[in-house]
């Protein structure tokens, strides 16, 4: 990814602010002034593109024609002539993370890769709506699919993924600044916990609040006797994905599986068998809940994913809350 950051340095141009003399200093993400940075399409097919602005440089060279009004194109510089605005295209590009093992592939050049253009030949396509700062709220990550962007995706010419989404799950991360689209998207910018700048994410996938111990939260949770003795297993080497087993005069009370989405699978025992299964999502919201015929032995199937590598840990917790793990197979990109 260094390589994208140093390619899209200058042409991103957004600029991070820091404002005031606190430790906890509010900062904010802008972009440049209108037109860079935005979206464009040619009005019309056949606008000419040419090396410089005509009439600035008399070696200017004509480069092509534009051939389609639907590609998008951004602009990184503005000159004047004679009171008109020329504008130096580059096709918009979202250079997101790799994920798995197969390489994405990004458009190949086109007869017309840039050049300048009157900006009355462009047509615009605004994509943000308002960018407001915010009180530093904790969030945390209640699925680790979405990754951090410098800009949301799409919102800005060119832009790149930062960080993993799981790089910075399993914690407590704090929104600084919201953005909303023009069509009604939410997300959010953070920081950690030393307020180095993250990224953004959609508003969709974060839970507002500090990441709770999950595992204490539904190894306790409504039980009409405080278990005697509990024991939390970790299976990861993230120390993210878990078996919690709790245990009442030396018989199962209840076990709790703990997943890489955060969610929990919770299996609570009478006379030593597995009598109800209940998921919840990461902020304790039901999502499921039902009887189950009186069990001993029950399965489970885990996996842990970080960034482009991962871990399936299948096996099975016995009657006395003994843990089996005959198979645990992993994967790299």
């Amino acid at each position: 990814m260094k390589w994208v950051k140093l390619l899209l340095g200058s042409s991103l141009g957004l600029l991070l602010w820091g404002t005031g003399t606190t430790a906890q200093a509010a900062k904010r993400m802008q972009i440049p002034a209108y037109p860079k940075q935005r979206l464009f399409t040619a009005k019309h097919l056949r606008t000419k593109v040419y090396s410089y602005p005509r009439g600035l440089h008399a070696n200017s060279r004509y480069l092509g024609k534009m051939m389609s009004t639907k590609k998008k194109w951004t602009v990184d510089k503005v000159v004047k002539v004679h009171g008109k605005r020329y504008v130096r295209i580059t096709a918009a590009v979202q250079f997101p993370l790799q994920h798995g093992n197969v390489l994405r592939s990004y458009p190949q050049a086109t007869a017309i890769d840039g050049g300048y253009v009157a900006l009355s030949k462009l047509k615009s396509h605004p994509q943000i709506s308002r960018m407001p700062m915010i009180p530093r709220t904790p969030y945390f990550e209640a699925r680790l699919t979405s990754d951090f962007w410098w800009m949301p995706y799409g919102t800005v010419g060119s832009n790149y993924a930062d960080h993993y989404g799981t790089t910075y799950g399993y914690r407590t991360i704090y929104a600084i600044q919201s953005l909303t689209t023009v069509k009604g998207k939410q997300y959010l910018l953070f920081e950690n916990t030393k307020g180095e700048v993250l990224g953004w994410l959609p508003k969709s996938v974060v839970v507002k609040g500090q990441y709770p111990d999950l595992m204490q939260r539904e190894l306790t949770r409504d039980t009409p006797v405080a278990a005697e003795s509990t024991k939390i297993h970790v299976l990861d080497s993230g120390r993210h994905v878990k078996i919690g087993i709790a245990k009442t005069a030396s018989q199962l009370q209840r076990v709790v599986l703990l997943d890489q989405d955060s969610q929990t699978t919770v299996y609570d025992y009478q006379d030593g068998r597995a009598v109800k299964k209940t998921v919840r999502s990461a902020d304790g919201r039901l999502k499921s809940s039902r009887a189950l015929k009186p069990t001993g032995t029950i399965k489970f199937d885990l996996q842990a994913d970080y960034d482009i590598s991962g871990k399936i840990y299948a096996g099975t917790i016995d009657a006395h809350g003994k843990i089996s793990i005959p198979y645990m197979s992993g994967w790299i990109a």
